[in-house]
């Protein structure tokens, strides 16, 4: 195998890996909201159809914001950019949620639903702000060991 493809395979497979990493968590996240949403109003069941389109539109999405660069779980801090992928990410989903009737076509369900989605963002964001940190805190620690290894062995 040639260098060049085993570079864009590994490169295509980290990007792969992490759309489908972010795309399972928001799926989760709409899924935790309309399961709330179905119990506070008195449903025990949930439309399958619903969790398809849901998982759908997280996965579009999700690669949408990688082929558009805003990959804003490996940034240190958001920028406008990042803050209006976050904002139209939301609005899509409370959009998609209105359109689909996830919520009986309610539309303060749906603007709830955005601000949810919109904290939901900001809380991967913060979550893989505080991962870097200390991985690379674990990092430097290894390092260190590495170097005083070196230092005893010669």
């Amino acid at each position: 195998m040639s260098n060049k493809f085993r570079t864009f395979i590994e490169k295509y497979l980290t990007r792969k890996i992490g759309v489908e990493i972010k795309c399972c968590l928001m799926f989760y996240m709409v899924l935790c909201f309309y399961a709330s949403y179905r119990l506070i109003c008195g449903f025990e069941s949930a439309s399958i159809f619903y969790m398809l389109e849901m998982v759908l539109l997280a996965y579009a999405l999700c690669w949408v914001q990688m082929l558009i660069g805003s990959d804003f779980d490996d940034v240190d801090k958001l920028s406008i950019k990042e803050c209006a992928v976050i904002a139209g990410a939301a609005a899509i989903y409370s959009l998609s949620s209105y359109i689909f009737c996830w919520f009986e076509k309610n539309f303060v369900v749906s603007l709830i639903f955005a601000a949810y989605m919109i904290l939901a963002y900001l809380g991967v964001f913060l979550i893989h702000k505080i991962k870097r940190v200390i991985d690379a805190r674990l990092l430097n620690t290894d390092l260190e060991k590495f170097k005083q290894r070196e230092k005893k062995e010669n």
